[in-house]
């Protein structure tokens, strides 16, 4: 038998093999340990076609982690800073941190009619001070019925790839976007880095930014909390639930409903497989080696977020379809 093939077929009896001898069949968290057990044979796994899930099925998962389908909604009262109505193209949009919001304020102000260029992408954090501001909910003065007639968007992303994201730009020394927040990586290099640490960065590694973390229950910052912080469940509607990982695709879909000839603004780094893009590269690539260094602390990493995981079945980075939703 070709050789390649044989590996294939070992890896499911290795992964029941390791289920049964570690006891580990009924553990909700996404098995951190199992990397050091079949290494890469997980290289071996189909990539599944780029077809976002269906509004039904996310509606439907969503559900099960919320615990509401249909709530009595009343999108007027939602006052959070991250809900945005934007009235000449009836949308209501929840912005998450570090899930794609900037680049989608950029393009609703467009297909408002608010911004009559693209900005660039280097220039698109523009868009949280003054020309959003007129947009949010904590502003807005329209009545119900206007704002209860509007579509409702929501962008969800794979939680390690977002944290991941946060990171680098707004902790890390990371020259192409990072250290925006450098109070509080520095905060964190005090707290978490030994006196006699050889390590000149002033800057927090990831290990540090995760060690963090998990002392602290989380990061208070929004761009570090749980994306279901961020969502309003008892008394909201999402009419569209749009992964990150196939943003551009289904934002194409959302303008052309519109009757909008614009785009969405890609990713820094231009690739369209999301499973390719640097932040999913270098997730993968650091949660793997924490993993093998320390499963316990990747594992008490994963419960801060672990119904982030469940809203859209998001894949853990040792699949090979990472960082995309299975569902």
């Amino acid at each position: 038998m070709n050789k390649k093939y044989s590996l294939l077929l070992l890896v499911p009896l290795l992964y029941v093999g390791y289920l049964v001898f570690s006891n580990e069949g009924t553990n909700s968290s996404p098995n951190v340990n199992f990397i050091s057990f079949a290494g890469k044979l997980f290289t071996h796994q189909t990539q599944i076609e780029l077809i976002p899930p269906s509004q039904d099925a996310m509606k439907k998962q969503m559900a099960t982690v919320l615990g509401r389908l249909d709530p009595p909604y009343n999108l007027s009262v939602i006052k959070q800073r991250q809900s945005y109505y934007f009235p000449n193209i009836n949308i209501f949009f929840t912005g998450i941190p570090k899930a794609g919001c900037s680049n989608w304020e950029e393009v609703l102000l467009r297909a408002e009619g608010r911004l009559t260029s693209q900005l660039k992408a280097t220039k698109v954090a523009q868009v949280h001070g003054g020309l959003t501001n007129n947009y949010r909910m904590s502003h807005y003065k329209r009545s119900n019925e206007d704002v209860n007639s509007a579509i409702s968007i929501i962008v969800l992303r794979n939680p390690w790839t977002r944290a991941v994201s946060g990171y680098r730009q707004k902790l890390s020394s990371e020259k192409t976007q990072g250290g925006s927040f450098a109070g509080i990586s520095k905060n964190i290099v005090s707290a978490m880095r030994a006196d006699n640490d050889s390590n000149p960065d002033p800057l927090c590694t990831f290990e540090e930014f995760v060690k963090y973390s998990v002392e602290k229950g989380g990061i208070k910052n929004v761009h570090f909390q749980p994306q279901t912080r961020f969502l309003s469940a008892d008394i909201m509607r999402y009419d569209k639930i749009i992964p990150l990982e196939y943003a551009d695709m289904m934002a194409d879909d959302l303008f052309q409903e519109l009757g909008k000839n614009i785009s969405i603004l890609h990713s820094y780094d231009q690739t369209t497989d999301p499973r390719q893009q640097s932040s999913a590269v270098k997730a993968k690539k650091w949660l793997i080696e924490l993993s093998e260094k320390n499963p316990e602390l990747v594992e008490e990493f994963y419960k801060i977020y672990r119904e982030d995981f469940d809203l859209l079945k998001y894949s853990n980075f040792s699949d090979v379809n990472f960082p995309l939703p299975l569902i």
